[in-house]
C-alpha cells in the first residue's frame, strides 16, 4: 500500500492573535505619564498584531503547497514533455496566484516593526518567487494554449530546468515561512493560555486552540501516513484535554444562556470522534489488516488514508469556526 501524504493543516488559528492580547485600560487614578507609557503600549502591540495578521494572511492564502504543485509537474507534466507519455490535453497544476502572493507578502514585510523571525523567512519566499513567477507564467501560457503539441514539447524542455529549480527552491521558501509563522503561533498561543485567568471563558477558549494544535502535532506521524507510533498516549490525553477545554467553554456559555454553544460544540465533537476512532483503530490494529489486503484494494483509498483526511477537515473546520468567533 502507497503511503499517502498529506499537506500541512494549515495556519488559521492565527487569526485570533488580536483576540487573545488583552490591553490594559487605564483608570483615573493613572498619572498622564503613565497613560501614555500605556498608550504608546497599546499602539506597539496593535502594530505587532496587524503585520502578525498580514503574514498569517498570506499563509492563508495559498490552500495548496508549492511542493504539491510541482510534485503534480513532475508526474503528469514532465513525462509528456520528455516525449515518455502521449497526452493532448494537460493541465497545468498553479494553484496560486503567485504575483498576487509576492505583492501582499512584500507589502506585509514591509509594515512596522521589524519582525526579525518572521521578516528573514518572508524576504526568501519573495525572493523564490520573484525567480518563478515569469517562468510559472512562461509554462502556463505554453501548457494552456497546447504549444506543445505544435513544436512537439520543444520550449517546454528548454524551460522545464530552470521551472523545476525555481519551484524547488520556491518550495523550500514557503515551508520555512509556514515553520516560522508556527513557531511564533505557539509561543504566542502559550503565553497567553499561561497568563489567562484559569476557569473563565477566555481561558477554555484559548485552551481549545492550545491544545487541538498540540494534538495535531502528535497526528502529524499519522498525517503522513507512519501511524501514532509513540505518540498514540500522548495524543489520547491531548484529545481529552481538548475535550475538557471544549465543555469548559460549552459551561461558561450555558450560564450566560441555556442554549449553550452548539457552533462550537458540533465542530470539537466531530474533531474528537474522528481522533478517539484513530486510537481505537489503531490500538485494535484495523489499519495493520487493511495493509494485509493490499493486493485487494491497492486502488482504493484506505481507511487510515480516510481517517487522516477526515481528522484534518475536522481540524480546520474547528479553528474556522473559532476565528467566526461565534458564541
Amino acid at each position: 500500500m502507497t503511503s499517502h501524504r498529506l499537506s500541512k493543516p494549515l495556519i488559521r488559528s492565527l487569526a485570533l492573535a488580536a483576540s487573545l492580547i488583552l490591553l490594559s485600560a487605564c483608570d483615573d487614578s493613572t498619572s498622564s505619564q503613565s497613560g501614555q507609557a500605556n498608550e504608546e503600549q497599546t499602539a506597539s502591540e496593535q502594530a505587532q498584531i496587524q503585520k502578525y495578521n498580514a503574514y498569517v494572511e498570506v499563509a492563508n492564502s495559498v490552500h495548496r503547497s508549492y511542493a504539491e504543485d510541482l510534485a503534480t509537474y513532475q508526474t503528469t507534466v514532465k513525462p509528456v514533455l520528455d516525449g515518455k507519455k502521449k497526452e493532448d490535453n494537460l493541465l497545468f497544476p498553479s494553484s496560486s496566484p503567485m504575483g498576487r502572493i509576492k505583492e501582499n507578502l512584500d507589502k506585509a514585510r514591509a509594515m512596522k516593526p521589524d519582525m526579525a523571525e518572521l521578516d528573514g523567512p518572508a524576504k526568501a519566499y519573495s525572493d523564490a518567487l520573484a525567480k518563478a513567477v515569469p517562468l510559472d507564467r512562461d509554462m502556463a501560457n505554453y501548457i494552456e494554449a497546447k504549444t506543445y503539441l505544435s513544436d512537439k514539447g520543444a520550449h517546454g524542455r528548454d524551460t522545464q530546468p530552470a521551472y523545476i529549480a525555481a519551484m524547488e527552491e520556491l518550495a523550500t521558501a514557503q515551508a520555512s515561512y509556514n515553520n516560522a509563522i508556527e513557531a511564533k503561533d505557539r509561543a504566542r498561543i502559550k503565553s497567553a493560555f499561561d497568563k489567562t485567568e484559569k476557569d473563565t471563558l477566555a481561558y477554555f477558549r484559548i485552551g481549545m486552540v492550545y491544545h487541538i494544535k498540540d494534538s495535531m502535532d502528535l497526528a502529524s506521524g499519522f498525517l503522513s501516513g507512519t501511524g501514532l507510533g509513540d505518540k498514540k498516549e500522548a495524543f489520547k490525553a491531548s484529545l481529552d484535554q481538548f475535550n475538557t477545554m471544549a465543555t469548559g467553554y460549552d459551561n461558561k456559555i450555558r450560564e450566560q444562556s441555556n442554549e449553550g454553544c452548539s457552533a462550537i460544540m458540533s465542530k470539537a465533537n466531530a474533531y474528537l470522534s474522528t481522533g478517539r476512532q484513530i486510537v481505537s483503530r489503531t490500538e485494535d490494529g484495523s489499519y495493520e489488516k487493511d495493509k494485509q489486503q493490499r493486493s485487494q484494494f491497492q486502488m482504493m483509498q484506505s481507511r487510515e488514508q480516510q481517517d487522516a483526511d477526515s481528522l484534518l477537515q475536522d481540524y480546520n473546520n474547528m479553528i474556522s469556526r473559532l476565528n467566526m468567533n461565534q458564541c
